[in-house]
């Protein structure tokens, strides 16, 4: 393994735990250090073996680093020579179900490969220690599988939306954050393995629209609630449901197993996770009143943007690579025009704290009202009946 990308491996697995100082396995190139010198990092540390000489990586294949879920689905339809790498989990000594390995394996070694790891549990109580974790493995074969670029499935709610929250301007962020608008991703680039996704100015809409036909196949796992397979009640479930009814004709949800208290606390809490999605939903047809109810203040999408890319997103990768993608991205996807990028960019639901949200939001406003001119009347009976000193 080349030295960068083992000593890059080694900082996202155990950065949480570095203290002062961190001593790589082998010596590291300084371009390693100067990505880890950005004030972005919050953790600051001092390397102790680093060598001038060690020369910068290259590959010339790209690999996908694959969950199975419908958004890294979206990019093996948008580039499927990439290599697909998909993680089966050890937890507590025993391998955690999922379809997903069944599907890669489907492949072929010569396509894809299922790599054993207990990387994400590796402490307690489990769970990544950050989100290039996620994107392990792949740094792992890099070297011997000669990859150049490491493919992910990030979608445009995560990257430039604050998870549905509001708005980032990723691009303006590169100022602070390096080349791709995100710290950790810029670390990959200084490197020589750049780290990219092809639906990062996507959205839910647009990657499961791109999935359907691996969905029929049975070859997408989104959730692995139920024995490795979707659970068909979760929030993660639930709003694939959404998804689906709008951009496949003739799709009917089941929407019962979701009636319910778990899922009505899931779309009265402000912001929504992912609120642009429910907001674009919300107007469409075959949504149930139990969700359009609770979704009547979320701000209004009336143009097309989730149904489109931002295209500006390609300038995040790689000069490279940005060619072959960029070809192949707009085989399938729509660009955003003026008028869609003008929205996106003005999504913000945190306008909405201090006002009354939906049904909840006004009773909820209407009974501290009620509480805080109670309290008021309560003081000024209690201040006359004080007795003058």
């Amino acid at each position: 393994i080349h030295p960068d990308l083992l000593g890059l491996l080694c900082l996202i697995i155990f950065y949480p735990f570095i203290g002062e100082r961190v001593t790589f396995p082998m010596p590291v190139s300084p371009r390693l250090e100067q990505a880890f010198s950005s004030p972005m990092f919050k953790s600051r540390f001092r390397f102790a073996n680093v060598d001038d000489a060690v020369e910068t990586y290259s590959g010339s294949r790209m690999a996908l680093s694959f969950g199975g879920g419908i958004d890294s689905s979206a990019v093996r339809t948008i580039l499927p020579d990439a290599f697909v790498v998909h993680e089966a989990h050890i937890r507590d000594g025993c391998l955690v179900p999922s379809h997903a390995h069944d599907i890669v394996r489907r492949l072929g070694s010569d396509k894809g490969r299922v790599v054993s790891t207990n990387q994400r549990y590796v402490s307690q109580p489990g769970g990544w220690h950050g989100w290039p974790c996620s994107v392990a493995t792949s740094l792992l074969m890099a070297t011997d599988h000669d990859f150049g670029m490491i493919l992910t499935g990030s979608i445009l709610g995560s990257t430039l939306l604050y998870n549905g929250s509001r708005y980032w301007d990723r691009f303006a962020a590169r100022a602070d954050h390096g080349f791709t608008g995100n710290y950790w991703q810029s670390a990959f680039n200084a490197v020589g393995i750049p780290m990219f996704s092809p639906v990062c100015g996507a959205s839910e809409y647009l990657t499961m629209k791109l999935s359907l036909d691996l969905i029929h196949s049975g070859s997408v796992v989104y959730c692995m609630e139920r024995e490795g397979k979707a659970c068909l009640r979760c929030a993660k479930c639930f709003r694939r449901d959404v998804i689906r009814t709008v951009v496949e004709p003739g799709y009917r949800a089941t929407w019962k197993p979701y009636d319910r208290s778990e899922i009505h606390s899931f779309l009265e809490h402000r912001p929504l996770y992912f609120g642009h999605i429910f907001s674009y939903a919300r107007d469409r047809p075959g949504l149930p009143r139990f969700v359009v109810s609770r979704l009547t203040d979320l701000p209004d999408i009336r143009t097309d943007w989730p149904m489109r890319v931002h295209g500006r997103t390609l300038e995040l990768c790689d000069e490279d690579w940005r060619g072959a993608i960029s070809e192949q991205m707009h085989r399938h996807l729509d660009p955003m025009d003026s008028a869609d990028l003008a929205e996106l960019e003005a999504w913000d639901q945190t306008r909405l704290d201090g006002r009354a949200r939906g049904w909840k939001g006004r009773a909820q406003s209407t009974m501290r009202g009620f509480r805080q001119a109670t309290r008021r009347v309560r003081a000024r009976s209690l201040r006359r009946q004080r007795p003058h000193s």
